[in-house]
């Protein structure tokens, strides 16, 4: 074997361990990508979970004087985005549907995603 043939042989072995390295780093970041978008699932079950318990113990907690001032702090957070979003919507020239939440021009007659019909104001 000549020089010649060295280089070739380790260029050859290079070339592989660097697409044997960058094969591991591909795979890396499809796992990272696939963790981080389960664990935006599991927030988002877990935000469903927290607003279905919020809604189905309300009652249960008006005697407990800490949650009812937990549950008024969410109620007042809650219409506060109502009108923050209201007013987002009249600057837009948009109506929104009280039933699914989506944005429809103002002067639509009915929500083209759930086919509520939509007030005017």
């Amino acid at each position: 074997m000549g020089i010649l043939d060295d280089v070739v042989v380790n260029a050859k072995s290079a070339a592989e361990a660097v697409g044997k390295k960058a094969g591991q780093l591909v795979d890396v970041s499809k796992l990272r990508i696939n963790l981080a978008e389960l664990n935006a699932e599991i927030s988002k079950r877990y935000e469903a979970l927290g607003e279905y318990v919020y809604e189905a113990c309300r009652e249960q907690l008006a005697e407990d004087a800490e949650a009812v001032g937990k549950m008024a702090e969410i109620d007042e957070l809650i219409a506060q985005q109502a009108a923050v979003a209201k007013e987002l919507s009249d600057k837009q020239n948009k109506v929104t549907c009280p039933t699914c939440g989506k944005q429809s021009a103002v002067g639509t007659r009915y929500c083209s995603n759930c086919g509520t019909k939509l007030t005017e104001e």
